[in-house]
């Protein structure tokens, strides 16, 4: 039986070339192959000595690892470039997703809507820098995609958004802004009827949006579009929608999280007193952002000024433990499966985390959204539209020369 070969001539099974000129030479056939001893006796006589068949073996043995370790260093090589370039191929591609791209929509009239804005006979361009995210607490102590009992609606179960808050991030500057919303802020809400229909628009509470969604995704882009036109059409990218009683998980991932009370606080993990400075952990994490007292006129804006004050210092907290585990975010990401919904996707964390490390934020960075309280059988917040045009064109856009 004959073998072809491209590189060598024809060989027979007993390893002859076929022209008789060339003997094919295996790769251990020098430095491996052992030397004959010869030695003469004192008759004269040649005597010849071969090495033993383990050393040879043994040598052969130790080139062979010598290369397979070679080969897994090249492994581990190629892998290491392939994981590092495939990051940063989800960098890309989340940048990419995330940034609205101004000049590709173009000057139709769609596009005008949020890209563009007029104020004091002067337009402005969206800053294509800045990207938003819509993050909500949701009332809810059932896991996010299923419905809750609600009274007061007639139709609707997703639940009560019971903290908005517009986490709006500038790449360029570095910095972060955070408007908090009131959920008793009054805004045009769509009322859908049970199969999901639309039906009509009424001026309520901002909170009830979320809860006349049919699923979790629906009830978070029912906000999106009401807290977009509350804020001028400006383009919301990404939303996150948790539930309230999901706070301890991602307060504890942290390591938890120090505030000084501002108000006595009945929780059911104790009493807070207004002053004192705790450590937040597990259950106190919930109670402290979601507890207020319904027979207090404005709780709920009492109850605002902790949330401000809980994320500004879980954000300080989160940087640091991020920078010392950068799978963190991820982790936090699986754990929350089941109590959180968002479009926030793989890409778009790979882009982040990064990002978020440069980026700065104090008290001053945690703005309410300017307005009035009036009572009548609920409490309702009338936003200063004026004002908040304002800080919308101050943090949002950039003039036009």
């Amino acid at each position: 039986m004959k073998k072809n070969n491209d590189f060598f001539p024809e060989v027979d099974s007993k390893g002859d070339s076929s022209d008789f000129s060339i003997e094919v030479l295996y790769e251990d056939s020098f430095e491996d192959r052992p030397l004959d001893d010869d030695s003469w006796d004192d008759d004269g006589h040649r005597h010849r000595h071969k090495h033993g068949h383990h050393e040879h073996r043994k040598h052969r043995s130790s080139k062979r690892w010598k290369k397979i370790m070679l080969g897994l260093i090249a492994v581990i090589v190629v892998g290491i470039a392939g994981l590092t370039g495939g990051f940063f191929y989800l960098r890309a591609q989340g940048e990419k997703n995330l940034k609205t791209n101004v000049a590709a929509a173009g000057d139709s009239a769609e596009a005008q809507e949020g890209l563009y804005i007029t104020y004091n006979d002067k337009k402005y361009q969206y800053n294509e820098d800045v990207i938003n995210f819509l993050c909500l607490g949701i009332a809810k102590d059932v896991p996010i995609e299923e419905k809750t009992a609600i009274t007061g609606l007639e139709t609707g179960g997703e639940g009560f958004a019971d903290a908005v808050i517009l986490v709006s991030l500038n790449i360029e500057s570095g910095q972060m802004k955070i408007f908090a919303i009131p959920r008793d802020t009054i805004v045009p809400v769509k009322v859908v009827d049970s199969a999901g229909y639309f039906v009509r628009t009424e001026n309520i509470q901002l909170t009830s949006q979320h809860a006349y969604g049919q699923t979790a995704a629906e009830g978070a882009e029912l906000m999106v579009d009401a807290v977009s036109n509350l804020f001028f059409k400006v383009p919301i990218q990404r939303y996150c929608s948790i539930n309230l009683s999901a706070i301890p998980i991602l307060n504890d991932a942290i390591g938890g999280v120090d505030v000084q009370v501002l108000e006595d606080i009945e929780g059911s993990t104790g009493t807070y007193h207004a002053g004192e400075t705790i450590h937040l952990k597990g259950k106190m994490a919930e109670d402290y952002v979601r507890e207020r007292d319904l027979d207090v006129k404005g709780s709920s804006l009492q109850r605002l000024e902790r949330q401000k004050q809980y994320m500004t210092n879980y954000f300080a907290t989160a940087k640091e433990a991020v920078k010392n585990d950068m799978t963190l975010p991820l982790t936090m990401y699986q754990n929350l499966q089941g109590n959180m919904y968002t479009n926030i996707t793989v890409e778009d964390i790979a882009y982040l985390v990064p990002e978020l490390l440069n980026i700065s934020m104090n008290a001053e960075d945690m703005v309410a959204i300017p307005g009035e309280v009036s009572w009548g059988e609920y409490m309702e917040y009338h936003v200063n539209t004026d004002q908040l045009k304002e800080i919308v064109i101050n943090n949002f856009y950039k003039e036009i020369p």
